[in-house]
């Protein structure tokens, strides 16, 4: 038998070390949308190189992929959702386009 304490800062350690990037946390507001329709407003909480955590303050229905558009980035963000407790999403990045007038380009998340 093993006899080694397993303490929460154990656990909290191995949890963080599975995690791509490193979050920064965040308190953008940010606007979802599926194939261009609206459907409700969401609070980033946090954002890496991979992904984001979401708080929507509604219950919905989601796609596996979406559209964020956030004020503070100028571009739309294509998300595929990762994981879903209560009102929290965590999502990574599928894409970004450019969606200024004079570029309808879009860039591979990577």
């Amino acid at each position: 038998m093993f006899n080694h304490p397993v303490t929460t800062a154990k656990i909290l350690k191995v949890q963080a070390d599975k995690r791509r990037a490193e979050r920064i946390s965040s308190a953008f507001s940010g606007a979802v949308s599926v194939n261009g329709e609206f459907q409700c407003h969401c609070v980033i909480k946090d954002v890496s190189t991979s992904g984001m955590r979401l708080h929507l303050p509604v219950s919905s229905d989601l796609p596996d992929e979406f559209d964020i558009k956030a004020p503070a980035v100028p571009d739309l963000m294509r998300v595929r959702k990762q994981w879903e407790k209560g009102p929290y999403l965590g999502v990574s990045f599928v894409n970004v386009v450019d969606d200024s007038p004079e570029s309808g380009d879009i860039q591979q998340a990577g």
